[in-house]
């Protein structure tokens, strides 16, 4: 058998795992992006009737990434492993393995924070951020999908698992599985996040 054809294999196998779990999890990745950007969308226009607006003067915050002086590589690396490792894994999947709901709880509290963020910032600012931010919080729908089935899987797995019944220990298992490769997407997203965040920081300051 020649190493083209085990390659093909591969990549159908790795194809169809992807297509299996966006068969499994569509609806709840559509909720979470509902739930997500939605609570962006109502706290940046709730926080215009409650919040006075703040006279913008024309500086530029400060940006921990800037302290590599502009090395655009370790900038996207510090950028990317940063978001995947603390913002998406540590933040909003890994609470969900201790108990599912908290993924989305951490998930909206971040929009929360990202609508008051923005309604602070001129509209130019907000136009060249508007990329990345769309990026990256695909993936923290993605990483809040993972969590929540992960937790699920040893509190309810018939909740998660339709085509036979799985001992709470087999569910967590195969649960993981499905989280690695919704993990693939996180990395993906995540990593063109940090090639834009770190572009646009470099054309900003």
């Amino acid at each position: 058998m020649s190493m083209h054809v085990i390659l093909d294999g591969i990549i159908v196998a790795r194809f169809s795992s992807c297509l299996a779990v966006f068969y499994a999890r569509g609806k709840l990745l559509a909720l979470m992006n509902l739930a997500f950007f939605g609570c962006v969308f109502v706290t940046v226009v709730v926080s215009e009737f409650l919040i006075p607006p703040q006279p913008y003067l024309g500086s530029y915050p400060s940006f921990p990434e800037i302290s590599f002086n502009f090395d655009f590589p370790l900038m996207v690396f510090s950028i990317f492993l940063f978001n995947l490792f603390v913002s998406a894994f540590a933040v909003v999947t890994l609470p969900g393995f201790v108990f599912f709901p908290l993924s989305t709880v951490f998930l909206l509290f971040r929009a929360v924070v990202w609508g008051l963020l923005l309604h602070y910032q001129p509209t130019w600012v907000f136009l060249i951020v508007v990329p990345t931010l769309v990026l990256e919080g695909e993936a923290y729908c993605f990483a809040a999908v993972a969590g929540t089935v992960a937790g699920a899987s040893w509190i309810k797995p018939e909740w998660l698992f339709c085509d036979g019944k799985f001992s709470r220990v087999e569910a967590f298992k195969r649960a993981l599985r499905e989280c690695l490769v919704i993990y693939v997407f996180v990395a993906l997203f995540l990593f063109f996040a940090a090639v834009l965040e770190a572009a646009t920081l470099t054309i900003m300051v």
